[in-house]
């Protein structure tokens, strides 16, 4: 079996975005797999995607620039699944949460790197590259709220913006719970227990369906 070569030194701004994405996809396929965030450092990233850790530098910090930028780029699949699943939707509370939670379900990987946001990723980037990321999220908020807001107009958009803001922690929240480590698995598994469980799709539908129906309409 021959071994690729590596990659040379990209010059030209296309080659820096190819680089860049063979990186973001090498890391894709790395935590997709049972892959734990803690032992995707960069020198791993580089031995993976067969480059040297300084060319891996040329394109992220650290390796919590390179989650944010993974986040990123899952966030705007996430924001065209949920254009079209809202789309299929009736102007229900139900089928709007349903809606929103089925999306946000599809993409695991995203709901992976919010759980830990503001504990590991936020606390190891620059302030540059934290706030690029901050506006980004907000226009990615309007956005949201602005879909929702055409779909159900009974709300004012500024009701959506508080649903998407109260959303985020609870997805931060319900992912960790819904994906306990094997230990506690096991100990959840005892039929007392069962109230303690969590199932990530259908306790955020729940969540989502609370939040619209305490938003105050007109």
């Amino acid at each position: 079996m021959t071994t690729p070569e590596p990659f040379q030194r990209a010059r030209r701004p296309e080659q820096k975005e190819e680089r860049r994405q063979h990186l973001l996809a090498t890391a894709k396929a790395a935590l997709q797999t049972d892959m734990e965030v803690s032992d995707l450092g960069l020198n791993e990233l580089a031995r993976r995607a067969q480059m040297t850790k300084s060319n891996v530098y040329r394109y992220f910090e650290n390796r919590e620039a390179l989650l944010l930028a993974l986040l990123e780029e899952e966030s705007e699949l996430w924001e065209a699944v949920l254009r079209a699943r809202v789309a299929a939707a009736d102007d229900s509370e139900e089928q709007l949460a349903r809606a929103f939670a089925g999306a946000s379900a599809a993409f695991p990987l995203m709901c992976r790197l919010l759980s830990i946001l503001p504990s590991i990723i936020e606390r190891n980037v620059s302030h540059e590259r934290l706030a690029e990321f901050k506006l980004r999220s907000f226009d990615l908020m309007g956005r949201a709220a602005q879909l929702l807001h055409e779909s159900a107009p009974t709300r004012p958009i500024e009701a959506y913006v508080t649903l998407l803001r109260l959303a985020m922690g609870m997805m931060i929240g319900l992912w960790p719970l819904s994906h306990p480590a094997p230990v506690l698995s096991g100990v959840l598994s005892t039929p007392a227990l069962q109230p303690l469980r969590y199932n990530f799709e259908p306790d955020f539908a729940a969540g989502l369906l609370l939040l619209l129906r305490g938003l105050k309409s007109g």
